[in-house]
């Protein structure tokens, strides 16, 4: 989790204390365009593919995580 929540700062240029799995959408930097940019990067990170359908059921960064594992 530690790893994925690093990526996500990453990408999302924020410090890692600034999010955690509790961290919900629409909060901060995390709007849809960044939700997109997450996706794609998320795949390509984990070699998944995240169901644009299933978007609609994230509601936090733990939610976002369960769709990679």
């Amino acid at each position: 989790m530690d790893k994925f929540l690093d990526f996500v700062a990453e990408i999302m240029n924020v410090d890692t204390s600034d999010i955690s799995m509790d961290t919900r959408y629409k909060e901060g930097k995390w709007d849809s365009l960044m939700m997109l940019t997450l996706v794609m990067e998320l795949e390509a990170e984990y070699g998944v593919s995240i169901p644009m359908e299933s978007l609609g059921d994230v509601k936090t960064m733990a939610d976002l995580y369960a769709l990679i594992k």
